[in-house]
C-alpha cells in the first residue's frame, strides 16, 4: 500500500471513541491530514505547561546539553503545532529544520516561526533553568534566525542529513498499524548521521484521540513494542515513562520519552 505522508505530533490530544461511520483502525493513507486543527490543539495541550510537559522538557534540556551539542544541523519531525521539542536545540544549533506534512501544521508554524505566541514563554523558561540555556536571552530571535519549516513527510526524510532531532507524538499518531509504526521509526533515525544525539515520546494505551471534532487514528503500544522497533537503529537508549495526572484521555495510559544516540 502507498503510504500518504504523515502529519505530526498528534497523539496527546482529547479523547473520544471513533465515529461508528470509521474504523478505528486506519492507515494513514486515509487520513485528511491537512484538515487538522492546530489552534484547537494547542489549546487543548499547551496552554498551560503541564508537570508532565515540564518533566519531559526537563529530561531532553538536560540531556541535549550534555550531549556536547555545537552549530549542529538538528531537525524536528512532524512538528505538528508543538514548538517544545524545538526548543531545547536552541543554543547548540546552526540550523533547525521543523518537518510536517499536513498543510494546515505548516502554516501553524511558518507563522510562529518568526515571533511565536506568549503560550510558549512557561517552556523557554523550563529550558533557562539549566546554565546551558540561562546564556540565551532572546530564544524568539534566535529561532527565527536559524528556524525553517519544511514541507516533507516522516516516509520522505533523507537520509543522515541531521546531526540531531526530534520527534515528539508522531510514530504513535499517524494511523493504527504497527507497521507504519516502525517505518516512521526507521526514518526518523535514518535522517541522522550515525552516533547523532535523538529524543521521541509515544503515548503508551491510545487507540486514538481527537482534536476538535475529528477523530484521529493510534497505534496501541506498550513500552516493549517501543524498545523493539527502535533496537536496530539506536543505542545507549535510556526510557523514561511518565504518567500525566490527570490523564490527557480516559483509560490508563502513559506517555514514554526515549533518548540515545543513532547506531555507527
Amino acid at each position: 500500500m502507498a503510504l500518504t505522508p504523515a502529519a505530526g505530533s498528534g497523539c496527546n490530544a482529547s479523547s473520544a471513541p471513533p465515529p461508528r461511520n470509521q474504523s478505528p483502525k486506519q492507515v494513514n493513507s486515509e487520513i485528511e491530514w491537512d484538515r487538522f486543527d492546530p489552534q484547537a490543539y494547542v489549546r487543548h495541550n499547551y496552554s498551560a505547561l503541564r508537570p508532565d510537559d515540564r518533566e519531559i522538557l526537563c529530561h531532553i534540556r538536560d540531556f541535549f546539553a550534555d550531549a556536547r551539542l555545537s552549530d549542529s544541523r538538528c531537525v524536528d519531525v512532524g512538528s505538528g503545532s508543538n514548538l517544545y521539542p524545538v526548543l531545547p536545540f536552541l543554543p547548540f544549533a546552526r540550523s533547525v529544520e521543523l518537518c510536517e506534512w499536513s498543510a494546515s501544521n505548516v502554516r501553524w508554524l511558518r507563522s510562529q516561526i518568526d515571533g511565536y505566541d506568549e503560550v510558549w514563554d512557561p517552556y523557554w523558561q523550563v529550558c533557562a533553568e539549566h546554565p546551558s540555556y540561562a546564556t540565551l536571552l532572546d530564544p524568539r530571535g534566535r529561532l527565527a534566525q536559524i528556524g525553517r519549516v519544511r514541507k516533507v513527510s516522516v516516509f520522505d526524510l533523507p537520509g543522515h542529513a541531521w546531526d540531531a532531532g526530534t520527534m515528539f507524538f508522531v510514530a504513535c499518531s499517524i494511523s493504527a498499524e504497527r507497521a507504519e509504526f516502525d517505518r516512521a521509526i526507521g526514518r526518523f533515525l535514518g535522517a541522522l548521521r550515525p552516533g547523532s544525539p535523538f529524543a521521541a515520546a509515544f503515548m503508551l494505551g491510545s487507540r486514538g484521540y481527537r482534536v476538535g471534532p475529528r477523530w484521529f487514528p493510534a497505534v496501541e503500544l506498550r513500552s516493549a513494542d517501543v524498545e523493539a522497533s527502535m533496537a536496530a537503529g539506536a543505542c545507549d537508549v535510556d526510557f523514561h515513562e511518565v504518567r500525566p495526572k490527570p490523564p490527557l484521555r480516559d483509560g490508563s495510559l502513559s506517555m514514554l520519552l526515549a533518548t540515545g544516540r543513532t547506531r555507527d
